[in-house]
C-alpha cells in the first residue's frame, strides 16, 4: 500500500477511512493497468467461460434454466464468478498481498485501517477487472439474444447493491483468515472452482444433491444472484426479493463481524511475534 507524504490530515475518522480506501483502490488500479496484457486478458476468460457453458447447455437442448432463459441465467452466473474471484484474489487476498510485498508490518503500525485497505483492494479490482469483464460478457450475451425483463428498477438497484455489498463483506471475512492460515494461495486455488458449482453459478442449486444444495443457503453471492436474476430476468418487484435482501443483510453483518475479528487476530499474532512470514 502506498501512502502519500504531505497529505492533509483527514477532517474526521470517516474521511480518513474513505481516503485510505481511495488511495488503496487507486494504487491497485495503477498496478493492474501497468501491463496492457492484463487489461486484454482479464475480460477474455469470463467471456470464453460464458460461451463454453452456453454451448454446453444448448447442446443439451436446454433453453430455459431455473425459470429464465439460459443466456440470462449464465450471464448472472458469470457475474457471480467474477465477484467470487475478486473475493479470493483482491479483497480476500489484500492482507496476504501486503505480507508477500513485505509491507504488512508497516501497515499494522500505521494509523491506516486494515479494513479500509481490504475494501480498497476490492474496489480497485472491480474497476479494472470485474466491471470490464461483466460488460464484455454482457455484450456477448446480448449478441446471443439474452432477454432482460425489468419492471421495477428500484428492486434491480437494491438487488445489485445487496450483491455487491455482500461480496465486499465476504472478501473482508476472508482477508484475515487467509493470512492466519499461512496457506492463502493454496486455499484460494482450492476454493475457487468448487464454489462455481456449489454457489449456483453454473448450474441451478436445485439440481445439486441434497447435502450440497445447503451450502448455497449460507453463501451470500448465491442469494445475491437469485435476487439479481429475479429482478433482471423475471421482472420481479421489491416484494418478491425482500426476503433475499434481508438474508443478504444478515449474512453480510455476520461476515463483517467475522472479518473484523480475523483482522484483530492478525494484529495480535503480529504483536506476539508469531510466524506469519513477517521478515
Amino acid at each position: 500500500m502506498r501512502l502519500i507524504a504531505g497529505a492533509a490530515p483527514p477532517s474526521s475518522p470517516l474521511a480518513g477511512f474513505l481516503a485510505v480506501v481511495w488511495a488503496t483502490a487507486w494504487a491497485e488500479i495503477q498496478r493492474r493497468v501497468a501491463y496492457a496484457i492484463h487489461m486484454i486478458r482479464g475480460p477474455v476468460f469470463p467471456a470464453l467461460y460464458y460461451l463454453t457453458l452456453l454451448i454446453a447447455y444448448r447442446a443439451a437442448g436446454r433453453s430455459v434454466v431455473a425459470g429464465v432463459d439460459v443466456e440470462g441465467y449464465l450471464l448472472v452466473g458469470t457475474i457471480g464468478i467474477l465477484l467470487w474471484s475478486s473475493n479470493l484474489w483482491a479483497s480476500g487476498y489484500a492482507i496476504e498481498h501486503e505480507r508477500q510485498e513485505g509491507t504488512l508490518l508497516a501497515l499494522l503500525l500505521t494509523p491506516a485501517g486494515r479494513s479500509a485497505v481490504v475494501f480498497g483492494y476490492g474496489l480497485g479490482d472491480w474497476a479494472v477487472w470485474v466491471l470490464p469483464s461483466a460488460l464484455v460478457t454482457g455484450l456477448l450475451a446480448w449478441g446471443f439474444g439474452v432477454e432482460l425483463v425489468v419492471r421495477d428498477p428500484l428492486a434491480l438497484l437494491l438487488a445489485a447493491v445487496g450483491l455487491l455489498g455482500s461480496t465486499l463483506a465476504l472478501g473482508y471475512a476472508l482477508a484475515g483468515f487467509f493470512v492466519l492460515s499461512r496457506r492463502a494461495n493454496l486455499l484460494a486455488n482450492f476454493l475457487q472452482s468448487p464454489i462455481y458449482l456449489l454457489g449456483g453459478m453454473v448450474v441451478p442449486v436445485s439440481a445439486l444433491p441434497a447435502p450440497l444444495d445447503r451450502f448455497a443457503a449460507v453463501f451470500p453471492i448465491s442469494a445475491g444472484m437469485d435476487a439479481l436474476r429475479l429482478t433482471l430476468l423475471a421482472g420481479a418487484g421489491l416484494g418478491a426479493i425482500a426476503p433475499l435482501l434481508l438474508k443478504l443483510a444478515v449474512l453480510s453483518a455476520v461476515l463483517l463481524v467475522a472479518g473484523f475479528a480475523g483482522l484483530r487476530l492478525v494484529e495480535r499474532a503480529a504483536k506476539r511475534g508469531d510466524e506469519l512470514g513477517l521478515e
